[in-house]
């Protein structure tokens, strides 16, 4: 079943058909008729996972399929914001590639962004927080302590940690932590090749979207776009995570039974089911996190673009 409604700001719902046609808000419209048409868009289940619906948990995607939902326009702001970076990027396609093309195999259905057939490579542009961005490219913070004769050495005169040595962060790199990209462009590559189209490299183009004059300080970064080379995981661990993820919400579907708790990490730590779930009012899980919440296992607090 799909989404049904919005969430207006005073948290009241209305019929995503009568929203477009009229607003129930006094002061107006949150946001522009155009931007809910574009929200509003959906994917109708056709009985196989696509390759994004199966980096998400079973529970989620089982209760986005099997019940009426609605959601706030603000929670989609992120995910507009990556609308809009793909049509740009579809409208400067070279000759010479291809671009959001659909795919489709007995295990599934997914849409790549970008093929270079003369380079043979697979591209995915995504738009993504600077957190996330660091965790991708495998950045690792330590704190130590400034050393004497070093600008901002000395002690912290205010706050909790007054009287303690001034540190400073200190950036090393450790394994890149971007299964969730690693293993989509790998299922890509696993379906293009099939069509006859052979891909011999993986790029990750991503834009820090919340990119400022802090973020090289509190996370490592300084640039606004990378782009990652992305190690390809092998056929068989492709085909039987996409064959059991599939598996698994067919299973749910057809027997109307609820899946496990999505794990730590579809939950972004927690902060998925704290404030990010659409469909958390038909899970227990959604409602206990909500009615005692705690601080999140991670900072992370978006979507997987």
């Amino acid at each position: 079943m799909p989404m049904t409604d919005f969430e207006c700001p005073d948290g009241g719902l209305i019929a995503i058909g009568e929203c477009l046609k009229k607003c129930r808000m006094e002061e107006g419209r949150c946001v522009s008729k155009p931007t809910l048409t574009i929200m509003a868009r959906q994917r109708t289940w056709n009985g196989k996972i696509s390759s994004t619906q199966a980096l998400n948990g079973t529970r989620y995607e089982y209760l986005r399929v099997t019940r009426d939902y609605a959601e706030a326009p603000m929670m989609r702001a992120f995910a507009l914001l990556g609308t809009f970076h793909h049509l740009k990027m579809q409208s400067a396609t070279p000759a010479e590639g291809l671009a959001e093309v659909f795919v489709e195999d007995d295990q599934g259905t997914g849409i790549f962004d970008y093929y270079d057939s003369e380079e043979k490579a697979l591209w995915d542009f995504k738009t993504a927080g600077a957190w996330k961005v660091a965790k991708a490219t495998g950045r690792s913070r330590t704190e130590e302590v400034i050393p004497e004769g070093e600008a901002g050495h000395g002690l912290l005169t205010r706050g909790p940690r007054k009287g303690q040595p001034r540190t400073r962060n200190v950036w090393g790199l450790v394994e890149p932590d971007n299964f969730e990209w690693r293993m989509q462009l790998s299922r890509y590559a696993m379906m293009i090749e099939d069509a006859g189209f052979p891909v011999e490299v993986m790029y990750i183009q991503v834009t820090v979207r919340d990119f400022n004059s802090r973020t090289p300080q509190t996370y490592g970064l300084h640039r606004q776009i990378y782009v990652l080379k992305i190690p390809r995981i092998p056929r068989e661990e492709v085909e039987k995570f996409y064959k059991e993820k599939q598996d698994a919400l067919l299973a749910a579907i057809e027997h109307e039974k609820m899946p496990p708790p999505c794990n730590s990490r579809e939950t972004w730590g927690g902060r998925r089911c704290l404030a990010y779930c659409p469909v958390w009012k038909d899970c227990d899980e959604g409602w206990r996190v909500r009615e005692n919440p705690r601080q999140p296992d991670s900072e992370e607090a978006l979507p997987n673009e």
